[in-house]
């Protein structure tokens, strides 16, 4: 079983606040969903510092236990589209720290670069790895209700 903890600074406790967001609720949905993915008879404990940064856009640094998300939202005019985008955001980066962490994928396996993805080419857009991170991200939004 794989258990999962996020450590966040207060940045990000606070978007929890003002979106209403229950940590626990969402320490529960990522534990679910990481150990449907990855079934294990072992007991594996990770603890993932969740950092807020300013900007739009959130970031991994593969082989790091740190996630970075973005506390601006680009072109979110409600407050439901700017919780979305925060929670899908924080799941897409935490998707990238599974295939590092659980998965052992290998970095160079996102052959991708800054410019691929500013650009939105599809060396970035039908990367195997970015498609499962869009593909949890579309989860998040099913569960949204469950994470109050």
């Amino acid at each position: 079983m794989i258990t999962i903890k996020l450590n966040c600074d207060k940045n990000i406790r606070d978007k929890f606040k003002k979106y209403n967001i229950n940590k626990k609720k969402l320490e529960n949905f990522l534990n679910f969903i990481t150990n449907d993915l990855k079934n294990t008879r072992k007991y594996w404990f990770y603890e993932i510092k969740v950092k807020g940064i300013k900007g739009v856009d959130s970031q991994y640094f593969w082989d790091e236990d740190e996630i970075e998300i973005a506390l601006k939202c680009n072109d979110c005019k409600t407050i439901k589209q700017r919780r979305l985008y925060f929670l899908s955001s924080l799941i897409h980066e935490y998707r990238h720290w599974v295939q590092c962490h659980i998965e052992k994928v290998p970095e160079k396996k996102l052959n991708y670069s800054e410019e691929d993805i500013q650009k939105q080419s599809e060396k970035y857009t039908k990367n195997k790895y970015e498609l499962e991170c869009k593909e949890w991200e579309k989860l998040v939004e099913k569960f949204d209700d469950f994470l109050n």
